[in-house]
């Protein structure tokens, strides 16, 4: 594999991580945090209402997002197929925190961690991330403030840093900046990989995300003395994340 961008133990592939996971080097990979594209792009189809109108979200999930609609079978099949491929890669005492939104398709509640299971992997943990906000007040439901976070062990020992202790399972951390500032239409806060990454792994260790969006897991594992792996399969994003690697200062391009 040819990098986009090295430097500082800091490395990019442009790719399709389903292709490119067979050919990391197996063993090296300490901790995996990703948030990946969550297959709902057909959901804002409908013209947008309320907060999702005023804000501009639809039109930047649709000028600057993903191709991201495929039937959710495959969605999922396709998601834990990864992952498993990606275990090898791994240290038996490797960790994956994984990101993901509770959707609902036809009225039904889909929950990731009911599917999301890779083989080489078990459940640990799951996290609830308060946003502290939400723009699903036209829904019949409770608005959702939330997203989960499961986290994963490769084995029955893992490395763990004692001092994360007190984070707890609730982390009430703000959401990124407004989306007409986002780099990426659905960008998370970096808190949320360095809080994985300072709790799983030790300075020099190898971080990878192979949903890498515009860097910020990357950025994150820099800011904390960290080696890490990003890969992209959108280019803008790859030099979006370059430009954010080469600063010296985070400066809130995110994931």
């Amino acid at each position: 594999m040819k990098p986009y961008y090295e430097h500082a133990g800091i490395t990019i592939y442009h790719g399709d991580s389903h292709v490119l996971a067979p050919m990391l080097p197996a063993g090296t990979v300490n901790a995996i945090v990703t948030s990946p594209p969550y297959n709902q792009m057909s959901s804002l189809d409908k013209p947008a209402t309320g907060l999702w109108a005023k804000n501009g979200m639809v039109e930047a999930w649709h000028s600057s997002g993903y191709p991201d609609e495929i039937p959710e079978s495959e969605y999922q099949a396709k998601q834990n197929s990864l992952f498993a491929a990606l275990a090898a890669a791994c240290a038996d005492d490797a960790s994956l925190f994984y990101n993901h939104q509770i959707r609902w398709r036809d009225g039904k509640c889909i929950h990731p961690v009911r599917w999301f299971d890779p083989p080489g992997w078990r459940l640990r943990q799951e996290i609830v991330w308060n946003r502290g906000g939400g723009m699903m007040f036209n829904a019949r439901m409770f608005v959702r403030f939330d997203e989960r976070i499961m986290w994963l062990v490769r084995g029955d020992t893992w490395r763990w840093n004692q001092e994360c202790v007190g984070a707890g399972t609730v982390w009430n951390i703000a959401r990124a900046q407004t989306q007409q500032g986002k780099a990426h239409p659905v960008a998370y806060p970096s808190a949320i990989p360095s809080r994985c990454i300072a709790a799983t792994t030790a300075p020099g260790d190898l971080v990878l995300d192979p949903f890498m969006g515009g860097g910020t897991t990357l950025r994150a594992a820099k800011d904390a003395g960290r080696r890490a792996i990003g890969i992209e399969i959108e280019e803008r994003y790859c030099e979006i994340a370059a430009k954010q690697l080469s600063q010296e200062v985070m400066f809130g391009v995110a994931e």
